[in-house]
Formats: structure tokens, C-alpha cells, sequence
């Protein structure tokens, strides 16, 4: 039998559950090129909590890895995985299609003794998107909306790149901390209408400020009473919230970082609270109503934690990065711009899954994370990969390893990718 290879478990964890709490990711890839052949199977611990970056130039396969992984997690034994969530935060639009099998591959699964397979997944949509989805045809599970008294003056000053200290971030700061003393529950229609009782503020200021809520208003995604936060969170489940709609409008990034943001702290208010009613069954054997542990999921990360400049949801990330392990979250994150990624990311990712780099600064970016255990040159491991879509380098800082891996096929539809004039008949057809 084929020895398994095992990443992100240490020592203790492997003598005491073997692949138990595992999931499969890959081959093992021998040699070197179009000399390389794959070998044992690759499992990552899911088990606990995990930073995980995933990075590569476009069109390597990062999204596709992504997919894989959070595949993975809806076939573990239901012990295991009523344990577990897996939220998307999907940026790009292409994690949709995960409903659906994937027949495309047919051949190439069965290459891989694997068979194609719709996943178990909710897809959330923002309300205001509801029927621009409708004429497209796409199926969505259930719009959302966030609670709009759970944004921050400073969240809406960065996101409407203003200063906290110039007239536009100073009337905000008022007007929010104002209705935030009535409570938490208010519109953006109430803090227009407070900006204008204002009379402290300038006419000019006060109009300008109610036309950027406006347009906030318009992004259909902020309401008194968002959607409850455990309908995000369902054991053994993929939840994929879109938000790939906001590219489109000028303030697009922006918004993204504002949702990421709160998404970002309601899962570490939330599981929190279920680590305190865990250890409270432990101790008294009283089985309380909880949260799984999750598994936060998003692409483009460096938008969001830039080694440069702060966004709307660089710090509820941070802290994610920095404390989430505690409360069981697990963060993966995506980028093709390791160098433009916060640099408290790439020194607390304890697994990195890199395709292919070219940039010399992303090169230098990650031989730092490898750098006390590394024989040779990252760039030399990367150079040393067959030319095939998700064939990728694992960075191992659990068992302090490196692993040159190529990614299994999804068994569910990747709707990723440029479209192509020319058609092929799958993406791992040269594997």
C-alpha cells in the first residue's frame, strides 16, 4: 500500500489520529519536469485551525486548489465534519457552479479513481442582486444583507477614502457615534437623516457626505436587521457569499473590504462564544446550542490585508491571523501578490500551497516563511515543476517540509478560468 503523506499535522497529533480528520489533496510529484510522475497521496489536517496561503501567477490554479480543499471538507465522516464550516467569501464569482458535477472531467476523475460530484453548498447572494441573478438564470439559495449598526465610523471614512481628521471623516464620526447611543439597530436612511440635522457641519460637506450613503445605500447590502449569523455557519456545509458584483461600481473594492470586514468579526465574536460553550460541556457535560469551527475562505487577499495601507477589513483579518486559532478558525487565503500581502500574514501561514511565481519580489516574499529549514532557493523547487495547471509547491511549517504536489481535479464544476476561442477537454488533461 501506498505510504500517505500528511501535511499540517505535527508529531503528537499524527501518533494519536493517524489521517483521521485529513483530507485528500494531491499526488507527490517524483522528479523533475516532463520527467516527473505522481506518487503517494497528499493529505492536509483540517482537524485544527490553520493560516493557509495559497498563491500562484494567474491562471496557475490557485481558486481551483481553493475549491478542492473546501470539497474535501464535505466528504469527511459526519463525526468530523458536523464539526466543521466552510465559508466562501467569493470575490471573483466562480464558486457558484460548485452545485453542480463535474461531468466535463469525467475522464480525467476516473483517471484519478474519483467521480464527479455536486457539492453540498448554500449560495448567498447580496439582496439587492436578487433579480439581476433571476434574469441570469443562476440559482442562489437566499439573499443577505449585514446589519448596517454594525459598521464602524472608521470603516465608512476608509471606504470613502476620507481622512478621520477632515471635515467629511469628522461629521461621520458624529453622526455614527450618535445613532450608535440609540442603539445599534439604524439604516443608512437614519444616518443620512442625521447628517442633515447636523448643524455643526458645512452645507457643502453635509451634501457631499449624504450623497456617498446614498450610493451606499444602493449597493443593496445594508439594512437595520441583517441576516443571522448562524445561517452562514452550517456544519459539514460550504456557504459561498458573492460579492463578486461589486467590481462593477466605482467604489467597488471598498465595499468588498467593508462585508470581508464584518464577516471577519462576526465569525471571531462567534466563535468565541461557542469556545466558551464547548469548554463549559466539557466541564459540566451540559451540551449547549454552538457553531462549528470555520474554515474562512477568500480570494484576493492582498486587497483586503495590503503590506501597504489599511482597508475596511484589514484589521478584523489581522486578528483572525493573529488570535483566530484559539477560538477554531482557520483562514485560507488566496493571492497572486505574496510581496503586496500584509507581512503578519506570511509569518503566521503555517501551510503555503505555491503554483507557480515568476515575480522575484513574491519569490523573496516566501523563501522568508521557509528560510529555517529549506535545502535550496524556493524558486528552485517552483522551477522544478512539471508544466501542468495545479502542479504546486507545499511549504510545510507543521513538520518543517517541502512537498511538490499536484492538486487532484475538482469533482464539482469550476467556473473559473478565461474563456477560451479554442476548447479543451479538461485542465489537467497533460497530468
Amino acid at each position: 500500500m501506498v505510504e500517505k503523506i500528511i501535511v499540517g499535522r505535527d508529531r503528537p497529533d499524527l501518533e494519536r489520529f493517524g489521517e483521521k480528520g485529513t483530507v485528500f489533496i494531491g499526488k507527490h510529484i517524483v522528479g523533475e519536469g516532463e520527467d516527473a510522475h505522481l506518487t503517494n497521496p497528499v493529505y492536509m489536517d483540517v482537524s485544527r485551525p490553520h493560516i493557509v496561503l495559497v498563491c500562484g501567477k494567474r491562471g496557475s490554479g490557485k481558486s481551483y486548489s481553493s475549491g478542492v480543499i473546501a470539497e474535501e471538507m464535505t466528504l469527511l465522516p459526519q463525526e468530523i465534519k458536523q464539526n466543521l464550516s466552510v465559508l466562501m467569501i467569493d470575490t471573483m464569482g466562480i464558486y457558484w457552479s460548485m452545485k453542480r458535477p463535474n461531468e466535463k472531467d469525467r475522464e480525467l476523475l476516473d483517471q484519478w479513481g474519483l467521480k464527479p460530484q455536486a457539492m453540498d453548498m448554500q449560495f448567498f447572494i447580496p439582496k439587492g442582486f436578487v433579480e439581476k441573478y433571476r434574469e441570469a438564470g443562476i440559482d442562489f439559495d437566499s439573499p443577505f444583507t449585514l446589519p448596517c449598526g454594525e459598521i464602524s465610523s472608521t470603516d465608512w471614512i476608509i471606504s470613502f477614502a476620507f481622512s478621520p481628521m477632515d471635515d467629511y471623516g469628522l461629521l461621520t464620526e458624529r453622526v455614527i457615534r450618535k445613532l450608535q447611543k440609540k442603539g445599534s439597530a439604524y439604516s443608512i436612511q437614519d444616518i443620512i437623516r442625521t447628517i442633515g440635522e447636523d448643524t455643526k457641519a458645512d452645507k457643502k460637506v453635509r451634501d457631499a457626505l449624504i450623497s456617498r450613503f446614498m450610493s451606499a445605500e444602493g449597493w443593496g447590502i445594508f439594512e437595520k436587521a441583517g441576516t443571522p449569523v448562524e445561517e452562514f455557519f452550517s456544519p459539514g456545509r460550504i456557504s459561498v457569499i458573492d460579492i463578486s458584483h461589486y467590481v462593477r461600481s466605482g467604489a467597488g473594492w471598498s465595499v468588498r473590504s467593508m462585508v470581508i470586514g464584518l464577516f471577519a468579526r462576526k465569525v471571531f465574536q462567534a466563535r468565541l462564544m461557542a469556545r466558551k460553550a464547548e469548554e463549559l460541556e466539557v466541564i459540566t457535560g451540559e451540551k449547549k446550542k454552538s457553531i462549528p469551527m470555520i474554515w474562512m475562505m477568500m480570494d484576493e487577499a492582498h486587497q483586503f490585508v495590503p503590506s501597504q495601507g489599511v482597508t475596511a477589513a484589514t484589521e478584523p483579518i489581522l486578528t483572525l491571523v493573529k488570535e483566530g486559532r484559539e477560538p477554531g478558525i482557520s483562514l485560507l487565503l488566496i493571492t497572486q501578490i505574496p510581496d503586496k500581502l500584509h507581512p503578519d500574514v506570511l509569518a503566521q501561514s503555517d501551510l503555503v500551497l505555491a503554483h507557480r511565481l515568476t515575480s522575484e519580489a513574491d519569490i523573496k516574499a516566501l523563501q522568508g516563511i521557509m528560510q529555517s529549514y529549506a535545502m535550496e532557493d524556493i524558486q528552485t523547487y517552483i522551477n522544478q515543476l512539471p508544466r501542468t495547471r495545479g502542479s504546486a509547491v507545499i511549504l510545510d511549517d507543521n513538520s518543517e517540509r517541502i512537498f511538490p504536489i499536484q492538486v487532484r481535479p475538482r469533482l464539482s464544476w469550476h467556473a473559473g478560468g478565461s474563456p477560451k476561442a479554442i476548447k479543451e477537454k479538461g485542465l489537467f488533461d497533460d497530468v
